[in-house]
């Protein structure tokens, strides 16, 4: 188990604030995400990876459009090992599109070119996931906990730059953490900015979008020129 997932077992038990975490698993106000992000390409997907079967920890829906940066693969593989652990008895996450083995236009999706975003299914009921497809889940129905730790488990990689999901969502999410002893209020307005807040590149990472009810769409960093 990974030090920074040890310490979001320990910390709230233990009451120890979590700073030093969200200082390295969200984006520095500074201009390095700005640089990060200017190497990856937009349209394309030069030296794409594949995202390689896994059903024990995640289902693939298509497997010609789970093509993606080795930083999106990373994050995906990482975060959901680490459920696997936190959450033994959840679902597999599901992963729906994150591009073509080349990029460009993807049918359906403003994004999804360069092998940068991703859509990733809810946790509902007791960690259960829509196996068949993404379908709208509603605040009430949302597992809070469960949803919770996949977001962090993808913050800890440090590769994410933004979630987007409908703001309803989010508030319910906020709030679990506040809580639950996860984050103090000051953190949870770091991770979760307060309202309708679309300046991504300067605070927080959870953002809303319309049309986020059924999943969440995660943007990484490039850390690499092509």
């Amino acid at each position: 188990m990974s030090t920074l997932a040890l310490m979001a077992v320990l910390a709230p038990a233990l009451g120890q604030p979590m700073g030093p975490w969200l200082d390295s698993a969200l984006p520095s106000m500074a201009e390095e995400p700005v640089q990060k992000v200017g190497a990856c390409p937009k349209t394309h997907l030069p030296n794409g990876m594949q995202l390689q079967p896994a059903p024990e920890l995640y289902k693939i829906w298509f497997a010609d459009k789970a093509w993606g940066r080795p930083e999106m693969v990373e994050v995906i593989s990482t975060a959901a090992e680490e459920m696997a652990w936190l959450l033994p008895e959840a679902d597999p996450i599901v992963v729906g599109d994150i591009s073509t083995r080349y990029g460009g236009f993807l049918e359906g999706h403003k994004s999804h070119r360069a092998g940068i975003d991703a859509d990733i299914g809810l946790y509902w009921g007791e960690a259960k996931m829509h196996m068949g497809g993404f379908r709208d889940v509603t605040p009430n129905d949302l597992d809070l906990e469960a949803n919770w730790l996949l977001i962090k488990s993808m913050l800890d990689t440090g590769l994410v730059e933004r979630i987007l999901l409908d703001q309803r969502l989010i508030l319910r999410i906020k709030r679990y953490t506040v809580e639950a002893g996860e984050l103090s209020q000051d953190e949870a307005d770091r991770v979760f900015p307060i309202g309708y807040n679309r300046m991504w590149t300067h605070t927080g990472v959870v953002h809303h979008a319309p049309s986020h009810k059924e999943h969440m769409h995660v943007r990484v960093f490039c850390w690499a020129d092509d």
